[in-house]
């Protein structure tokens, strides 16, 4: 195995309505479309994969080599493929949403729960998410019920490098004038809320799924941005933002030469060139492209001067000892 870079899958046209030009025009991306809407960077989803473009594996879908050696890839035997990372594109706001949690998702839609993180890439000034909701003491159902459920959303200036993370249970929606990195349980469970009155190809408003997103709202989760917390490291230094039992989200500082920790599978998107190095191998990675780290891989290294996000498995012990108390900052670390 080795560290292999990756040519996304795009969902474009109408299946990302709201999708704009940016994934082409500003992160350099070979989208298909003039509206395309995510760029699925690491993907196992069928029908969607993402496909190998360097070394023995060139031409092959991860999911094709993930048939080879999963284990040697994730570092751990549990199927399926557990993570799902994305650019987004929002050029319109999305509908509102909720994702239900593993012990609701799995008997009533046969798949996992979803939880994810984003990071905010790129915002027009003024633009907002819609992130959890208000306090309130009445119970959400009513307010849906007299039709004032838009009244309800707590509401966010989106800022770049900001970071936001959205376990399953939180309501939430991209605005438009919104480009975000994505990483989550690969899981497509989600119940929509609302959709601003938009329609279909077909004439008709877009489906809710209104008892189902009540079942799952988890109306009192804490809506604040995640702060994050730095420790001085080999090459420079890691800002952990997340690292709760799903996936873990970090932006590497790059100052040289940095080693990255072994025996967890690891996804690489540098902010600009650099260059990654492992035992048997080099790769370059240009701004936005992205490589995956297997967890057999030894000796892997970032090499340059600029941030790269770094998502994947977590290492949630290791973590917590490298901050102390400053762990409190860092979402899904401490409860």
């Amino acid at each position: 195995m080795y560290v292999m870079k990756m040519k996304p899958y795009y969902r474009h046209g109408e299946m990302t309505p709201w999708g704009g030009s940016m994934l082409r025009d500003v992160f350099m991306k070979d989208a298909p479309a003039d509206r395309c809407g995510e760029s699925l960077e690491v993907s196992a989803l069928s029908g969607m994969e993402s496909v190998i473009v360097n070394g023995e594996y060139e031409g092959k879908t991860l999911k094709e080599v993930l048939d080879m050696d999963y284990e040697a890839i994730v570092g751990e035997a549990k199927k399926p493929f557990p993570l799902l990372l994305k650019i987004l594109d929002a050029k319109e706001t999305l509908s509102v949403q909720v994702h239900p949690g593993d012990d609701y998702a799995i008997p009533n839609e046969g798949k996992y729960g979803k939880t994810e993180a984003w990071m905010i890439l790129n915002a027009e000034i003024g633009a907002k998410i819609a992130f959890g909701l208000k306090p309130t003491d009445e119970p959400l159902s009513d307010i849906v019920a007299r039709g004032e459920f838009e009244s309800a959303l707590n509401w966010e200036i989106a800022r770049p490098g900001d970071v936001y993370y959205i376990p399953h249970g939180m309501v939430h929606a991209l605005g438009g004038g919104v480009q975000v990195y994505e990483i989550q349980q690969s899981s497509d469970a989600t119940y929509r809320f609302w959709d601003w009155g938009r329609v279909g190809k077909d004439g008709k408003p877009r489906e809710l799924h209104t008892k189902k997103a009540l079942d799952v709202t988890r109306a009192n989760l804490k809506a604040e941005r995640t702060p994050g917390a730095t420790v001085i490291t080999e090459g420079g230094s890691i800002t952990h933002f997340v690292s709760d039992e799903n996936f873990s989200l970090a932006r590497l500082n790059v100052a040289g030469r940095m080693p990255l920790p072994e025996g967890k599978m690891a996804f690489l998107t540098p902010m600009g060139e650099c260059e990654v190095e492992w035992d048997g191998g080099k790769i370059a990675l240009a701004p936005f492209e992205t490589a995956l780290v297997p967890a057999c891989v030894k000796g892997a290294c970032v090499i340059g001067r600029l941030p790269v996000l770094m998502s994947g498995m977590p290492d949630s012990e290791n973590v917590k000892a490298a901050l102390g108390y400053r762990a409190e900052n860092v979402a899904g670390l401490t409860e």
